[in-house]
């Protein structure tokens, strides 16, 4: 076997253990990730035909270079450790993704294995919600009205819900795409498990993005299916509101805590300390990992918790590294939507039109999240993003790639 395709094959044995553990451990998950970017290096160094490989754009790649040096002057200047700017690897999932997964059919077998990961955490999160057990960390979970918040194995309730959410919408475009009959089973099934153990997390912001998230979702999928996704998807909402009748309360306390800017840990009152910080340091911020220390120095109440990040990815990234940085950071994803939605219009029926779809939607459902948790610096949830972006990217190279034969003939 020729050197170019042994690392090819180190590459998607390690994103197809990425995809496998990324529902359960992040540490594990991240061992495979790094064995996967490892064999893609060494397979673009021992490629000896470069013209045939397409990439991301090229504009993406500079925007994403230039956040990335920002965010490092940031560092720099704020005398913060600057090792901290290893979160920022993640995004070689995205540009590895648009090589690597061209192949549809290693594709597809990375997709099982994600499936697989989701049923298995997403039943687990399900099974908690009725126990009230996290085996992982040995305690007992947040008690409802009726039943447990669910975490599966993670530290936090708004990773779980996170992840989860961007797997559940990917996967349900992915499945009625699917020309696999069983494939298409399969990852409805995970799509609806991952759907259920979200409502059983009652995190507020991931439903109402998961519920936007459905409705462009049956907006723009052909009329081939989407009588059918909505039903599929209301099925699971009535199947998650009877089993859990505790399933509305939290937005009922709304007013009391999020909306409430007296309210020491509301949303409000996060986001007010965020921008008089925001406006003492404009240019480059009070530097990455730093927002733990400042904002206890802002925040209207010395009651409040202390928070590392200011639930909102844009308040964040501008508190952090500064307007400029939250700039590039705004035309990263205007550039990926716009990208993706084209791709999505041009890609003719079957399975990688669902592929892009997914993509799509759930770069959407991760957005609407991000402006009420800071999920983009939630390695968990974030590698899932640069994952599916990845997947969409290496379609619409397939769609490039077909364009060039197209002119040659």
């Amino acid at each position: 076997m020729k050197i170019n395709k042994i690392m090819a094959v180190i590459s998607w044995i390690g994103f197809g253990g990425y995809a496998l553990f990324s529902p359960a451990s992040i540490a594990v998950s991240q061992l495979f990730y790094g064995l996967g970017l490892a064999g893609f290096i060494g397979f673009l160094i021992t490629h000896r035909k470069w013209n045939e490989i397409i990439f991301a754009p090229t504009g993406l790649i500079l925007v994403i270079i230039a956040f990335v040096l920002y965010r490092l002057a940031s560092m720099v200047l704020a005398k913060t450790d600057v090792g901290q700017i290893q979160e920022d690897w993640l995004f070689l999932m995205a540009l590895a993704g648009s090589v690597m997964f061209r192949e549809i059919k290693n594709l597809n077998r990375v997709l099982d294995l994600l499936a697989v990961g989701i049923l298995i955490m997403g039943g687990y999160g399900i099974w908690q919600h009725f126990v009230g057990v996290d085996l992982y960390h040995g305690v007992l979970l947040e008690k409802m009205v009726f039943g447990y918040r669910a975490i599966g194995n993670y530290s936090t309730y708004l990773t779980f819900s996170g992840f989860f959410s961007v797997a559940a919408i990917f996967m349900v475009a992915v499945a009625f795409y699917s020309p696999s009959r069983w494939r298409r089973i399969f990852y409805l099934i995970a799509s609806q498990v991952s759907l259920i153990a979200v409502l059983f997390n009652y995190s507020r912001s991931t439903i109402v993005a998961l519920i936007i998230g459905i409705i462009i979702l049956i907006v723009l999928v052909g009329r081939r299916y989407r009588n059918w996704i909505a039903l599929v998807l209301l099925i699971s909402l009535a199947i998650g509101m009877v089993i859990s009748p505790d399933f509305l309360s939290r937005f009922k306390q709304m007013d009391q805590t999020e909306l409430n800017v007296s309210y020491s840990n509301s949303r409000l009152a996060i986001w007010s300390a965020t921008a008089m910080m925001i406006e003492d340091y404009p240019l480059f911020g009070v530097g990455p990992g730093n927002f733990h220390d400042r904002y206890i120095e802002y925040r209207a109440s010395q009651t409040g918790r202390n928070l590392s990040h200011a639930h909102n990815d844009f308040l964040n990234t501008a508190a952090e590294s500064g307007l400029p940085a939250v700039g590039l950071f705004l035309l990263l994803w205007i550039m990926v939507l716009l990208y993706l939605y084209k791709g999505y219009k041009a890609c003719p029926e079957g399975a990688q039109k669902g592929m892009i779809l997914g993509s799509l939607i759930a770069s959407v459902v991760f957005l609407i999240m991000s402006q009420f948790e800071a999920f983009f610096f939630d390695e968990e949830v974030r590698l899932l993003l640069m994952f599916v972006w990845g997947v969409g990217m290496a379609v619409i190279g397939n769609l490039r790639a077909s364009e060039r034969l197209t002119e040659r003939a």
